[in-house]
């Protein structure tokens, strides 16, 4: 899936293609977090957004009072693109409340979002059913290799047109659009706070409290619905959705993910990062217990900085993560130790091989280069692997370069400079070329050497 940006923030205009692992680097103020929130926000609310495109469409076409028959393949065969553009333009209507903004800051920006082909999404069966009570008021059916979805409802007057329409609606998101759609979770560089004061952070009390101060009682008792209206968020999508997923640790604890089921090694490695794991306890409540034969605990308050930032991730892995997801994770190396650095590299590649996609951002030169190596040993040549045996890499731990791409934010131009995001050049046997981080280490180096060497 391919998005284009122009005028996004300040970023003035980016193509950027999503790949197993998708990479954005480079200095601050380039734009990189206004690139990662608007993917994120646009795969969060694609389905509200397709609902605002098919209202009008769904209940043109005709039906008798009973039942719907909508050839899928008539309708959006050979046109996915097209309705990905509409999707694009609905979700630049709604830009400012997923970064938070003013109305009418996004004014001048535009987002186009493309596939390169489209799939057969009419082999699967599809059945659903509407329950009122006891009773069934309608069902919607679509059979295996047929494009043919077909709703029947034996009580239209308890349901409604307008109940119908939704209700095709969410058929046609589940089988034409959600296959190209990954279900995204996403850890933002506000999580280390996120985990101190999780329990303080209801976002949804606060802005109740913060409308309710400011309407008088009388308003209040008059207009009730003014208190709804006024009840706007003070934050971007991606950090509230963060916040929220980090206040409901202790509901989702007993669940386990698909990953860990079938790659519990990818939860091993990662405890072995923080240096021991998350735990529910009884009256309690949610700990850090540290690996050792002590098996201290720790509340958030006292684990340590490396064991906060990576909260979030921890649950995550072992109660949501599948396959098909696609993980964004804004700059992971926060808080990390070089050599933790190096295995949240490793742990990355892990994920990526066994389905997850990976979107980051980062600032970290370990972290990049021990990519490169990933990518590098990938080669498999005599060398490459005496090279892995000596030190200590695991096959899942390789990465294929044709599954990376990178992007660097930098400036270009000098009068009338844009801020863009340009595609690193990746190559099997040397890696990714990062000139940002490249740089900036070439002048560190002619600085200790002039400082070294300069006085003789």
């Amino acid at each position: 899936m391919k998005f284009k940006f122009e005028n996004l923030g300040l970023l003035d205009s980016a193509e950027m293609e999503l790949s197993n692992l998708t990479i954005i680097c480079g200095e601050n103020n380039m734009g990189k977090t206004y690139a990662t929130y608007a993917i994120y926000g646009f795969l969060r609310s694609w389905k509200m957004l397709l609902r605002n495109v098919m209202i009008s469409e769904i209940s043109s076409l005709e039906h008798s009072k009973e039942k719907y028959q909508i050839n899928l393949e008539e309708v959006f065969g050979g046109k996915i693109n097209e309705y990905l553009n509409k999707l694009g333009y609905e979700f630049q209507t709604v830009l400012h409340e997923a970064f938070a903004s003013k109305e009418g800051s996004f004014t001048d920006t535009k987002i186009s979002i493309s596939i390169e082909e489209e799939l057969d999404v009419f082999k699967r069966p599809y059945q659903r059913r509407v329950q009122g009570g006891n009773s069934i008021l309608a069902t919607i059916t679509k059979e295996a290799n047929s494009p043919v979805l077909e709703l029947l409802s034996a009580d239209i007057d308890r349901l409604g047109t307008f109940g119908l329409i939704e209700f095709v609606i969410d058929a046609i998101a589940e089988i034409v659009f959600s296959p190209y759609f990954p279900n995204p979770h996403i850890s933002s560089a506000e999580r280390t706070g996120a985990a101190i004061f999780r329990r303080e952070l209801d976002m949804a009390r606060t802005r109740m409290l913060k409308a309710i101060n400011e309407m008088d009682s009388k308003e209040i008792r008059n207009r009730p619905w003014k208190l709804l209206q006024s009840i706007d968020t003070d934050y971007a999508w991606p950090v509230e959705d963060n916040v929220e997923f980090v206040r409901q640790l202790e509901d989702i604890d007993k669940q386990t993910s698909e990953l860990m089921k079938d790659h519990p090694e990818v939860l091993t490695a990662f405890d072995e990062i923080i240096g021991g794991s998350y735990r529910v306890i009884k009256n309690q409540g949610l700990v850090f217990q540290s690996k050792g034969s002590k098996n201290q605990r720790y509340t958030m308050n006292e684990a340590s900085s490396c064991a906060r930032a990576l909260l979030d991730v921890g649950f995550y892995l072992r109660c949501r993560a599948k396959p098909g997801d696609l993980f964004i994770i804004d700059e992971p190396e926060l808080n990390l130790h070089p050599k933790n650095q190096r295995a949240f590299a490793r742990l990355i590649a892990q994920l990526v091989n066994s389905g997850v996609n990976i979107f980051m951002t980062t600032h970290s030169d370990y972290l990049v280069k021990e990519l490169n190596t990933l990518i590098m040993l990938n080669q498999q040549t005599e060398h490459t692997k005496k090279v892995q045996e000596q030190y200590g890499y695991l096959d899942s731990e390789l990465l294929n370069p044709d599954n990376v791409v990178l992007y660097i934010a930098e400036r270009t131009g000098k009068r009338k400079s844009k801020n863009i995001l340009r595609q690193a050049k990746i190559y099997p046997d040397l890696g990714i070329e990062v000139t940002t981080f490249d740089d900036t280490i070439e002048l560190m180096n002619a600085i200790q050497n002039d400082l070294i060497y300069g006085g003789e």
